[in-house]
Order: structure tokens, then sequence, then C-alpha cells
């Protein structure tokens, strides 16, 4: 007489798919990856005024007076400006901000908004590229004059630029709804800048961009941030205003010793 074979019980559980396993393992390397090398980043310390303009508007709506003058400016003040157009204002570039050192920052780029949430356009857009970042709320896309961009939530300045800080930068944004909530304005100052400074509503590119050389000019002289606004012409067309964050800021100034 033969024994019946015992049939094997097969544990019970969750299966999952082989190829999805790998692409669960190699996200958590590159996670890894990219903290380890967030967290090496330091900011630039040699003592150099820096300043920098990132302008995507750029490939939409081109002011090169604007940014002639506007570097001419920070130049005579003693900064070293760079200046970023289109496609090099791009989602890399956002991430390492923090850690360029730059003391003064403008942001000329198209903003979208709903009730609770700001977000700023890059310049560039690849159907293949960040996925990952994507997949975390870091990175958005938007859409504009009929193209494709990737767009910077509020938790990509917060989250994706590891634990490197602003140092005390002033963030100054020439576009529309910057204001229309905090939510972007908070990303900035949780990240070490000392003051953001924007509109609450539409405005056009012309006069923000007048608005903004004003601005500067005024904050160069050694006003306090709320006298610079003060002293800048309000807008006559859409009445939007232009407003700071925090506003128990208003009394800082771009140096101090001034």
């Amino acid at each position: 007489m033969t024994k019946a074979k015992r049939k094997k019980k097969r544990k019970k559980g969750i299966h999952v798919p082989r190829p999805i396993f790998i692409l669960i393992i190699l996200i958590s390397i590159v996670v890894a990856i990219y903290i380890t090398l967030s967290l090496t980043n330091t900011p630039s310390s040699d003592g150099e005024l820096k300043a920098a303009i990132l302008d995507s508007l750029y490939v939409m709506d081109p002011n090169q007076d604007f940014l002639n003058r506007v570097n001419q400016t920070l130049t005579s003040a003693g900064y070293k400006v760079d200046i970023y157009l289109g496609e090099y204002v791009s989602v890399e570039l956002f991430k390492n901000l923090p850690s360029l050192g730059y003391k003064f920052i403008v942001l000329r780029v198209h903003t979208a908004y709903d009730p609770d949430l700001v977000v700023f356009f890059t310049g560039s857009y690849a159907d293949s590229e960040y996925f990952y970042e994507r997949m975390l709320g870091w990175v958005r896309i938007g859409d504009a004059w009929g193209q494709h961009f990737y767009a910077i939530p509020p938790r990509l300045i917060k989250e994706a630029t590891g634990r490197v800080m602003f140092q005390d930068s002033i963030i100054i944004i020439d576009s529309c709804f910057g204001l229309n909530s905090t939510s972007m304005a908070q990303a900035f100052i949780e990240k070490g800048a000392s003051t953001y400074i924007a509109w609450d509503q539409g405005v056009y590119s012309y006069y923000s961009d007048e608005a903004t050389l004003i601005l500067i000019e005024n904050l160069l002289e050694g006003m306090t941030i709320k006298e610079a606004i003060d002293e800048t012409p309000k807008d006559p067309d859409l009445g939007s205003i232009l407003s700071h964050y925090p506003i128990s800021g208003g009394e800082n100034k771009l140096h101090e010793d001034n």
C-alpha cells in the first residue's frame, strides 16, 4: 500500500508581481541617494553678494530691457547677478536654489493658483522626466499659451531641497497671484528666506516689471520692506496689491547695517 502524498499548504499572503517589486526597490534606492546628496549640500558662504533673476516667462513674454536694467542696477550695487532664462528655469534649479547663496531672488514666472495653492511655472517640459517627483506631488504639469510646462508647488520648496536653507534671502515675485494665498510664501519662509514680496491678484507683466525695478531700487537705497513697497507705484489697471510675508517682516531691510 502506498502512502498518499501530503499536499503542502500554501501560505496565504499578498503576492507582489516581480516587476512591481523591482520598481519599488529601485525607487527606494533613488530616494536614499537623493536624500544623501541633499543633506551634503551646503549654501555658498564666500561672503559675495549674489542675486538671481529666474525668468521662465521669457519664453512667452520676454522683456530684455527689464533684464538689462535690473542687472545693471544690482551690479552697480555690488551684486554678482545670475540670470536664468526660459528652459534654464528648471525643476533642478528650484531644487538647488537654497544652496546657491543668493541674497536677492527675483522670480519672473507664470503663476497658477487655486484658493489654497500657488504654483510657479518653469520654462521646460518633457514627458519622460520627474516621474518620482510627480508621484510625491513635488512637481505638477501646467498649461500656458498652448504649451505644457513643469510647475513648482510649495511642497517642492519645503521637501525636495533637503536640509539646506536660504540665508535670509529676499524673494520678489514679478508675476500675478504670488500672494493669492500664503502657501508659497510660507514654503520660502520655512526654508530660511526673510521676506517674500508679491502681488495678491492679476497684474500686467509690463507694469509688474516696472514696479519690480522700482521696488529693487528702493530696497537698495536702504528702505525697509514696508517703505519700499509703499513707495512703489500702485497698480492702476487691475488694482492688484503688492504686499509682503510675513507681515511682521515689514521693518526688515536688504542689508541690516544700512
